[in-house]
């Protein structure tokens, strides 16, 4: 098993990469030292030849060497050691999810509302949600650290749900705990199935039994108390009532789908959607994430 430690965070200069670095100064005594890593790259248009001819790049030590000073001074903007700063030249996405290999978790910023020109996130955290080895965290540029501390679980009868509840769990601390579960009925409107009207009783019940089932689970395999998480059932998409959930938390925890799929999930175009207009931090949990 991988010995983990510390926080990967990517830094870029921009207010995405700055919030970032701020909520994982917040949380180091959870998780470990804060490592943050600079990428770079030739940018393509560099390599094309305009109209006055070809003009090369600069050779990649010079490239190194500039990317090493901007790193130090974003660092030292932070109050972060510039000594603990990895300088790596390759695609942000790919760099950061090799280095959070053996971190306890991989912290990333969203591009602001405005969409800054500088910016790790969009193609990133999308990248970063779908291949990241240890737990994901991608921050909104405009997080507030005074805000609630209120965390909100997406729990809809999947491991990948319940082991984002455990991971949750396991890292709240005193902080109180939501877990939510949706449901709908398979498309709107009174329909006719089996020779009867779907029972609406029977979908609500359903969710309950989910939410009771996994806070269950959960609070046995940690020693909590029953009461530690509370349960919070909502009629409509997930995507909706996540997204209102998650107004009024310090952190949204989802788990992420498996590569085979499930039936029952809460993650894909969910997970897409939330991740593209976070409202607070939001954790993906890795299936095979364990909580050692």
């Amino acid at each position: 098993m991988t010995e983990r430690h510390g926080i990967i965070v990517g830094i870029d200069g921009s207010p995405g990469s700055i919030a970032a670095a701020r909520w994982a100064q917040a949380h180091v005594g959870e998780f470990g030292p804060i490592r943050p890593v600079f990428t770079w790259t030739i940018p393509a248009l560099a390599l094309a030849a305009s109209p006055l001819g070809y003009a090369p790049p600069p050779p990649p030590e010079e490239i190194q060497a500039a990317a090493e000073r901007s790193a130090a001074v974003f660092a030292e903007d932070l109050g972060l050691d510039p000594l603990s700063m990895s300088v790596v030249q390759g695609d942000p996405g790919v760099v950061l999810t090799n280095m959070a290999a053996d971190a306890n978790l991989l912290v990333v910023g969203t591009r602001s509302r405005g969409a800054a020109t500088a910016n790790l996130l969009g193609s990133v955290g999308r990248y970063a949600a779908d291949h990241s080895p240890a737990p994901l965290v991608i921050v909104p540029a405009d997080w507030d650290p005074e805000g609630s501390d209120r965390i909100v679980v997406g729990v809809d009868g999947s491991s990948n749900a319940l082991n984002a509840l455990r991971w949750a769990a396991a890292h709240a601390g005193s902080r109180p705990i939501t877990a939510v579960t949706s449901w709908q009925t398979p498309i709107d409107g009174p329909v006719m199935f089996g020779g009867g009207r779907f029972d609406v009783k029977a979908f609500r019940a359903n969710a309950a039994t989910i939410a009771d089932e996994a806070v269950a689970k959960v609070v046995a395999d940690l020693g909590l108390d029953d009461d530690r998480i509370t349960r919070c059932v909502h009629e409509g998409d997930p995507r909706s009532t996540l997204l209102d959930e998650q107004r009024d938390a310090a952190l949204l925890v989802i788990g992420r789908r498996g590569r085979g799929g499930l039936a029952h999930l809460l993650l894909g175009s969910t997970t897409t959607s939330l991740i593209h207009r976070p409202e607070c931090p939001i954790a993906v949990i890795p299936p095979e994430h364990t909580h050692d």
